[in-house]
């Protein structure tokens, strides 16, 4: 019933303030020409209903032939930023368009431009199209649609109106905003629990490394860039060990571990996916072959930067199975079911350079339950060591839990750290038990 509501008031020719207007003097007049019986405003009166009716024909029958091609700059856009919307419209109907109102839909929690006037539009002669452009303000993380173009057609006497949809819809991607994360050393704890050790990520001793000349099908990943100021010429690592290290992220996507908010937008989770992102694009940019896990147990391998982005920008929180609304859609994607629990340690386990060597494990988690937590703290025996985020609300009332759980990854050999959702993703690289994190 709603639908069919939504169906006639979109498509129906409505009257405007005037045309309401027209119609009741209209009525007022049948009925003055009948009290005092002056047939000579019979006339008058009917011109009067006329008018909206006469307009809302010609409304109804006015079918606009209008093709739509929809760009953004930029494609990705990050979080919090405003993208341009470029609308070329071609008309290839034999009448022209005008007397209209346009906007462009967007789903919630796009924030689309305001209404403007649409010129009058002939039709298009040598494939030259008419250019429309408007900000679209990209607040949150995620794939939204855009569309269809919404004219609010109008006869020329302004009598009534109709709302026509033409061309179709686009997906605009939002990626999460990032933190440029500094290079130098990362102390870490090893998985038995042993002291903190200094350990190098990638190209932080770059210049003790052999070099050699670039060749034609050399990875741009294993260019050593201070030989290659210093010498003039393109240079790459000849021997790279660094090169075939991994680096395992985990970042925990279930709905239970995180407070929903407007839309179903949870400032935790957007966080979470944030830090994630930030660490896992400043592995690759270390020369680290990044693994990300979530908590269904997928594995996602990205080969690039922009990779990442858009995996970082589907990404989506998930519901358990044991909950009524599994596999509902968060956003605009469907979210696969979530485990009972999940076996991070198998994850973990499954990852190892060729060299042999266990990969530097950092994980973004929220509330876990029990036996996830303990999984997650006996995944670092197979990491050369593990850093954790606890991603709390604003508040005490998350102190207690995320206390427990930090607990429980400290005495497996994790170092952790608890920061809110208000604080800076900076701010996780703070002080770990007397160390300072530097990525």
């Amino acid at each position: 019933m709603p639908a069919a509501l939504a169906f006639v008031r979109d498509r129906v020719p409505r009257p405007t303030l005037r045309g309401w207007g027209f119609l009741v003097a209209g009525i007022l007049l049948l009925v003055v020409m009948n009290v005092m019986q002056r047939r000579d405003l019979s006339f008058v009166a009917l011109l009067v209903l006329a008018l909206p009716v006469v307009g809302a024909v010609g409304v109804l029958l006015h079918r606009p032939q209008l093709v739509i091609d929809r760009r953004f700059t930029p494609e990705l856009a990050a979080a919090g930023s405003d993208v341009n919307v470029r609308l070329l419209v071609e008309n290839r109907g034999f009448f022209a368009v005008g007397h209209a109102v346009w906007f462009d839909r967007a789903a919630a929690p796009l924030v689309a431009g305001a209404r403007a006037p649409f010129p009058r539009l002939r039709r298009s002669g040598a494939g030259v199209p008419a250019v429309f452009d408007y900000e679209l303000e990209a607040r949150h993380r995620g794939q939204h649609m855009v569309g269809p173009l919404t004219l609010l057609l109008s006869d020329p006497f302004g009598m009534v109106i109709r709302s026509v949809r033409v061309g179709g819809t686009d997906v605009l991607t939002v990626t999460p905003s990032t933190v440029p994360l500094p290079r130098g050393a990362v102390r870490l704890a090893s998985g038995a629990g042993s002291a903190p050790t200094s350990r190098q990520l990638g190209g932080a001793g770059e210049q003790d490394v052999i070099s050699r000349k670039y060749q034609t099908g050399d990875s741009m990943r294993r260019v050593n860039w201070s030989a290659t100021a210093r010498l003039g010429e393109l240079m790459v690592r000849q021997d790279d060990q660094q090169n075939d290290q991994h680096a395992v992220v985990i970042l925990d996507c279930a709905a239970a571990g995180y407070a929903a908010g407007h839309h179903r937008f949870s400032p935790e989770f957007e966080w979470a996916v944030s830090m994630s992102t930030s660490i896992a694009l400043h592995l690759l940019g270390e020369g680290f072959q990044v693994r990300l896990i979530d908590a269904v147990g997928a594995r996602f391998d990205p080969s690039s930067p922009e990779e990442l982005l858009l995996h970082a920008a589907r990404t989506s929180v998930v519901e358990a199975e044991h909950r009524g609304d599994a596999g509902e859609a968060v956003g605009d994607h469907a979210a696969p079911a979530l485990p009972a629990s999940v076996d991070y340690r198998l994850a973990v386990s499954r990852t190892e350079s060729s060299a042999g060597d266990l990969p530097p494990l950092f994980a973004v988690v929220g509330r876990l339950d029990e036996a996830s937590l303990h999984s997650l703290a006996s995944a670092a025996r197979f990491s050369s060591g593990a850093v954790a985020i606890i991603v709390t609300p604003p508040g005490a009332a998350s102190a207690g839990w995320a206390a427990s759980s930090r607990q429980v990854l400290e005495s497996a050999g994790w170092m952790t750290q608890v920061i809110t959702s208000d604080e800076a993703p900076s701010a996780a690289w703070g002080t770990v038990d007397g160390e300072r994190l530097v990525l």
